[in-house]
């Protein structure tokens, strides 16, 4: 070994002792081999104190391993001056077996270095694990240090051979270098290992420990881990000695920066792919999450442990434990891995992943490891729940359909039933999915249905109408649609079978037959009831002429007078034939409820069977109303005939009167009603009574509960429609098998009753006048008759056949006062119309219309408005004065709401 001065063998023997392997100097000379100098460490291990073995050389260990050829080997290789290394099993004192690496090699041309290495516990552990091979091959290499010896107060530096090896360099050569960063071999370069160096020289760290890269003799650039520490300080601690020793690391950075490399490709391999990729090693419990695997549970940025329990903390807290039956499951070889959870992000965020894994197992099948992916599944699960929503949306759509909807495949297997097809059948969809139609709706049904799928799902599209039974029993008539249904490809698939309930349409067709009847008798009735108005107005007003000619001859004046009211009872006939018809305007008098009511007990009373009673309470003092009598009568007979109808088995009708006060609070939502003075006609019976489904119905036209035939279902609509025409309301309360009550509420009204003109014999004082008036009737022998009272009254009268010769009349005599005019004219112009053309020219003019019915719609606008009044056919001779009178005077008040 080269030195720096006189002093470099004492200081070799110290750096020889700071060694750990055993070292010995050995000299060769001819065929003797003796010892100069051996270290502590070489002591140690052949068990001999330093003077033995300088004494006795080598002889002293052949003698303690016999014939060992390892002894022999080491003898010619010292004398040879060779290289020489050997594992060597050496007996110390005590008997104690050691198990060493002997190595030599030629310092000069007559010394030899002998190291001499401990490998006891290598060769054990070698025996035992195969792991331990390695460990033992990295300890050989950690011999080959690059070594340098430091002699601090004399600021020399001694280095081993190594240094060849290791930067190929000559030792020599490095004695030359004069900064002390290049002696110690540092790196001048890099402060914080020199500052590292600098805090344990002077005592700030127990050793010095770095990696840094040197250059070597060819350039080159290599790695090296060195190791230095201060072996000897004095009494204040300044550092008299360091020895340091490096070692060459250039392979291992090299494997390093080729693995880090790997890693980051595969990393941006795993970067390019959705799913992150975990790798969980079973026996140590380490665990590999790729970045992505990180992303995803939303831990990039912070510290995410390499364990399972960081995954199972990110868990939520109901899919937890799933999470881990499951990968229990699979370990233990029961199921594959392949899960949905939610993980909790660090910012509270929810994320549905997909988690999957596959076990590797070893010889016995026990798992060893664990690798598989996160897949975050957000997205799917959104679509799947948008999808979710969708499905349950059309499927309420479906359900909310009054049609029967239902699906079937090509083999006539039920897919899909909506709500009413599945209630309709008794059986649920989970039940009857995947069946075929025959199972489900049973052979009868099929029988009929059959034949109509069969051919649907041969491409051909049907309908068809029949009668069932539903699962209660009930008979239900359904016209279904039978559709064929083609994929994009078109080839078929299955066929819709779509059909609606047409029960109700079918009575209501039966309704509407009878309606249809109803109107055309009706219709009849009223054009006959006006031609017998016409011959009973000629009738009537002749008769009165006579009996006022006849007052001096008592015979025929009885005569005449029978004559007259027989003609006046058929007036009041045709007035009910009219209603009958509904073609009759609405004439509102001012009406005594209790008198109107009193007066029509002996017609209810006939109208009812006998097992029926009815009884009649008035109240005192019931307050008037403004309504049309003969309505009002009406709307009480259909009341007590609907009654009647509701109690086959008998029972009683009780019909009250009362005055109601609806205060201010009142909530006008909950009855219609809004706050007032009401007289109340209420009709109760004691029968069947109505469920709410019918109660909300009850006013609808054509709605009714009797059978086809036996009602048209329009008595109460036409009660509710009069009532809400005269101002009032209707409400009804009905509870089944106790009964139903019907109140009609009419305004209170402050006028007194009308007064009904009672026929008699008597003559009275008529009304007389002088104006002129102009009289419109087609009919020659009703004209003529209104003409001769008129003129018997003393007015002027002129008259017109139709409304042309009216309008002609009109404008040559301007002194005409009154217009009296039948509604149904001849020749294009109705009394109306007449009417206005006429009011046109002078708004002033008194009118008065008079017909046996009317359905004219101009009619009514005008009696709406108050500008015409209107005087039935037929009519007294009392009646036409008074009204005409009264008309010219201005005193004629409009009584009249339409109809």
């Amino acid at each position: 070994m080269p030195v720096a001065d006189r002093s470099s063998v004492i200081d070799a023997s110290v750096a020889l002792d700071a060694v750990v392997h055993g070292i010995a100097v050995a000299t060769r000379n001819g065929g003797q081999v003796g010892l100069t100098q051996v270290n502590a460490a070489f002591c140690r291990l052949t068990g001999y104190e330093r003077d033995e073995l300088l004494q006795g050389g080598l002889q002293l260990l052949a003698d303690r391993t016999g014939d060992s050829p390892v002894y022999q080997q080491l003898r010619e290789a010292i004398v040879a001056g060779e290289d020489f290394t050997a594992e060597w099993l050496i007996r110390s004192e005590g008997e104690r077996m050691s198990w060493t690496r002997v190595s030599t090699r030629a310092a000069d041309s007559k010394q030899v270095v002998i190291t001499l290495e401990d490998i006891t516990d290598y060769k054990r552990a070698r025996e035992s694990l195969r792991a331990s091979e390695a460990r033992l091959e990295l300890a050989m290499e950690a011999s080959e240090l690059s070594m340098w010896d430091w002699n601090v107060e004399q600021n020399q530096v001694s280095y081993n051979d190594q240094w060849r090896i290791s930067l190929g360099v000559d030792p020599g050569e490095l004695l030359k270098r004069e900064e002390l960063s290049d002696r110690l071999m540092l790196p001048a370069d890099d402060h914080s290992v020199l500052e590292k160096f600098e805090r344990h020289f002077h005592g700030g760290a127990p050793y010095f420990q770095a990696e840094y890269r040197l250059t070597a003799h060819d350039g080159t650039q290599k790695w090296f881990l060195g190791h230095a520490k201060v072996v000897r300080r004095d009494a204040a601690g300044k550092a008299l000695r360091v020895i340091g020793v490096l070692r060459d690391i250039s392979r291992s950075k090299q494997d390093q920066r080729t693995a880090h490399e790997v890693e980051q490709r595969w990393e941006r391999a795993i970067r390019g792919t959705l799913d992150g990729l975990y790798e969980w090693d079973l026996l140590t419990g380490h665990v590999w999450y790729a970045s992505r695997f990180r992303d995803i549970i939303g831990c990039a940025d912070v510290n995410f442990a390499n364990t399972f329990q960081a995954f199972q903390n990110v868990l939520h807290a109901e899919d937890r434990v799933g999470v881990l039956s499951k990968i229990r499951a699979h370990l233990e070889n029961q199921s594959r891995l392949d899960t949905r959870c939610r993980v909790v992000t660090r910012k509270g965020n929810i994320v549905w992943c997909r988690l999957r894994g596959e076990a590797e197992r070893d010889a016995s099948g026990r798992p060893t490891r664990l690798a598989g992916s996160l897949s975050d599944i957000s997205a799917q699960i959104d679509a799947e729940k948008a999808l979710s929503r969708s499905q349950d949306f059309y499927g309420t759509v479906l359900d909310s359909l009054p049609l029967f909807v239902a699906y079937a495949d090509r083999d006539e297997r039920i897919v899909y039933a909506n709500r009413i097809f599945q209630q309709f059948f008794a059986t649920p969809l989970a039940d009857s999915r995947g069946r075929v139609i025959k199972d489900v709706i049973g052979d009868r049904r099929y029988g009929a249905i059959g034949p109509y799928v069969r051919e649907a799902l041969q491409g051909k599209t049907l309908e068809g109408q029949g009668r069932y039974r539903d699962a209660s029993g009930k008979q239900v008539d359904l016209e279904a649609a039978f559709i064929p249904h083609y994929d994009d490809n078109g080839e078929l698939q299955g066929c819709f079978v779509a059909a609606r309930d047409i029960t109700e349409k079918r009575l209501l067709e039966a309704e509407l037959r009878q309606s249809q009847k109803m109107e055309a008798v009706g219709r009849l009735t009223g054009g006959i009831a006006h031609d017998f108005n016409n011959l009973l107005s000629v009738i009537v007003g002749n008769m009165q002429l006579l009996t006022r000619s006849l007052q001096q001859t008592p015979r025929l004046l009885r005569q005449a007078e029978t004559a007259l009211n027989a003609a006046v009872r058929g007036g009041e006939l045709i007035k009910r034939l009219l209603a009958f018809a509904r073609q009759q305007v609405l004439e509102p008098r001012t009406v005594d409820l209790n008198v109107l009511i009193g007066g029509m007990y002996e017609l209810l009373r006939r109208s009812l069977t006998g097992d029926i009673e009815i009884h009649i309470q008035l109240g005192a003092d019931t307050w008037f109303t403004r309504a049309d009598p003969g309505q009002l009568e009406n709307a009480v007979l259909n009341l007590v005939i609907n009654a009647r109808d509701a109690m086959p088995s008998g029972g009683a009708i009780t019909i009250a009167t009362r005055n109601v006060i609806i205060g201010a609070d009142r909530q006008p939502r909950e009855d219609g009603l809004t706050p007032g003075e009401y007289a109340l006609v209420e009709v109760a019976d004691t029968g069947a009574g109505m469920s709410a489904e019918t109660l909300k119905r009850v006013f609808e036209p054509f709605f009714t509960t009797k059978e086809v035939g036996k009602g048209s279902g329009l008595g109460l609509s036409m009660v509710y429609g009069f009532v809400k025409q005269s101002g009032g309301h209707v409400h009804i309360t009905s509870v089944l098998q106790q009964g139903t009550t019907v109140r009609l509420y009419f305004p209170r009204s402050q006028a007194g009753a009308d007064e009904t003109q009672a026929e008699g014999t008597e003559q009275a004082d008529l009304p007389r006048g002088h104006e002129t008036i102009l009289v419109v009737e087609d009919n020659a022998e009703v004209r003529g008759t209104t003409v001769e009272i008129l003129t018997s009254l003393g007015y002027r009268v002129h008259e017109a056949a139709n409304g042309h010769q009216a309008l002609e009349r009109f404008m040559r005599h301007p002194d005409i006062a009154l217009v009296f005019t039948d509604i149904m004219l001849p020749g294009g112009l109705l009394g109306p119309q007449l009417v206005e053309k006429l009011t046109e020219r002078r708004a002033e003019l008194k009118v008065l219309l008079t017909s046996g019915f009317s359905d004219s719609s101009l009619m009514h606008r005008s009696l709406l408005d108050g500008s015409v009044e209107l005087l039935p056919k037929p009519y007294q001779l009392e009646e036409l004065a008074r009204r005409v009178r009264a008309l010219l005077d201005g005193k004629e008040e409009n009584k009249r709401v339409p109809a």
